[in-house]
């Protein structure tokens, strides 16, 4: 096909994007089987959250469509302004944005840790031989758990402290140096040290090299920005919680927002971003280098891994790599309290797919049946209808027993026996990590335990281990809280390797 003709189609494209209306391309595909049974899973299911779903083929938009809710109680439908959190799958942005940088010759192209942080002395690795490429490919086969807790949880950081806690990362027992583990640390770890290097913070970076020419208006690497506009965002919510029709308290902040899980955007947004790697993949004009959009493709490290229905083979620049339905793809999810993204594109079938959800349990499972109608309709399998209806089908009866597993699940924690050693008032108290701030933990009017620390809110239920309990800081997920007892006072406390000494 001519530059032009191509061009033309990638114009087209971005107009019917713009418009936000629902959108079929009049080629071969009938989307209906895929539309009908999502409006009735959204129907028969007592959690009507929202999803918004966009496939590309060709260059066009083929389907789109929105279902559910943003906000349950004010049954605020989805729509195309509608922002959902992505998570995990700001990874593809903020790795490019990088290799753009690097292209535009405003920093170092593969510089390693230590030339990264040349005042930071890192006593338990060799800093020389990690680089920023290991980094970003999950290979520096390194632990840092502070730094993870404090930019994508507590929120409690500011410049200095993140420079400490980068100097505490250490090696990775489980994964050795050249080994793919996944990770959010290498990007935690790269966006501290692209704040001085491109001399802006990484939003704005991210937002003028990738944003802006894609012409992603209303996409946002910080929550307060989105606020400030008066944009719609979806509220958060999960089938595991005891009310799942309950928004979750766990928001993002700006203080959360981070490089390896920090954007609010849309599903039109995130077409011209899957646009632009489907042109370049070709060799189209993307909006951006083609090359560098290109090379962001190429896999890096390998793996042998699967998640649901997606087999991975690999990780190139924030993508995952592999082979779906018989085609090359490339992919990143994210995942996080209260959200489900899916970001994916198959370079030679031309395809591309965008599903959001303001839901995270039920909308993994929901999603890889979505994923495998849009993308079984757009290659016209031939047996694709009635995949669709069995998959759905399934779904439902998973919903339903979902709600028992979790009721069954709370009762055995609420039947655990507590095995603090002092009365609970004596744990109450101020404790302090030299980097990572101070967590408090209170005795509320019920005599029950809750600890605040930054933006994270937990209350306590017990543990069967001696001077432990158990918490959920991020809703779903439970952590162990140890407490250390001397005198009859406790003096610390641990969770997750990290010590906090009592301060009052």
């Amino acid at each position: 096909m001519p530059r032009s003709a191509l061009f033309q189609g990638l114009a087209a494209c971005l107009l019917a994007l713009a418009s936000g209306a629902h959108a079929q391309s009049p080629a071969a595909a009938d989307f209906t089987p895929l539309d009908r049974e999502l409006r009735a899973f959204k129907q028969d299911t007592a959690l009507p959250t929202g999803t918004a779903v966009i496939l590309l083929k060709d260059g066009k938009v083929a389907f789109e469509g929105y279902y559910g809710n943003a906000d349950l109680a004010r049954q605020r439908p989805v729509d195309p302004q509608t922002l959902f959190y992505i998570a995990s799958a700001t990874k593809p942005m903020f790795a490019l944005d990088v290799l753009l940088a690097a292209h535009e010759s405003r920093m170092p192209a593969d510089p390693s840790l230590q030339a990264m942080f040349p005042g930071l002395v890192f006593p338990d690795l060799d800093a020389n031989r990690i680089h920023l490429r290991d980094l970003l490919v999950h290979t520096s086969g390194i632990a840092n758990p502070g730094l993870g807790w404090a930019t994508a949880f507590s929120g409690v950081h500011d410049a200095g402290s993140l420079r400490a806690l980068v100097a505490q990362s250490r090696p990775d027992p489980d994964a050795p140096f050249g080994r793919f583990d996944y990770s959010n640390l290498g990007y935690n770890i790269a966006s501290a040290w692209m704040d001085r290097a491109d001399g802006r913070p990484w939003q704005d970076s991210m937002h003028a090299r990738v944003f802006a020419p894609l012409g992603m208006r209303h996409t946002t690497a910080r929550a307060s920005e989105a606020e400030a506009r008066g944009w719609t965002v979806a509220l958060p919510y999960s089938a595991r919680t005891a009310a799942p029709s309950t928004p979750l308290y766990l928001r993002k902040t700006d203080a959360t927002m981070h490089a390896a899980g920090g954007v609010l955007s849309t599903a039109p947004d995130l077409a011209r971003f899957l646009l632009a790697q489907l042109a370049a993949a070709r060799g189209a004009p993307a909006g951006l280098p083609t090359e560098v959009l290109r090379a962001s493709q190429v896999r890096q490290a390998t793996t042998e891994d699967r998640y649901l229905d997606f087999a991975r083979d690999g990780y190139a620049w924030g993508w995952y790599t592999g082979s779906y339905k018989g085609q090359s793809m490339r992919h990143h999810f994210g995942s996080f309290a209260g959200f489900h993204a899916h970001l994916s594109f198959m370079p030679e079938a031309g395809l591309g797919l965008v599903v959001l959800n303001n839901e995270d349990v039920l909308s993994a499972r929901l999603t890889a049946a979505i994923a495998d109608a849009a993308y079984g309709l757009a290659l016209g399998e031939a047996d694709a209808p009635t995949a669709i209806a069995g998959r759905f089908a399934s779904l439902r009866q998973d919903a339903g027993r979902l709600r028992e597993a979790v009721d069954q699940q709370r009762a055995k924690l609420a039947a655990r026996a507590w095995r603090l050693g002092l009365p609970r008032a004596a744990y109450a108290g101020r404790y302090r990590h030299p980097l990572l701030g101070t967590l408090e933990v209170r005795l509320r009017d019920d005599a029950s335990l809750a600890i605040d620390w930054g933006v994270l809110h937990a209350v306590a239920s017990a543990f069967d281990e001696a001077e432990r309990m158990r918490v959920e800081f991020v809703p779903g997920s439970g952590q162990v809280v140890a407490f250390e007892v001397a005198a009859d006072r406790p003096t610390a406390l641990t969770f997750d390797g990290l010590r906090f000494t009592r301060v009052d």
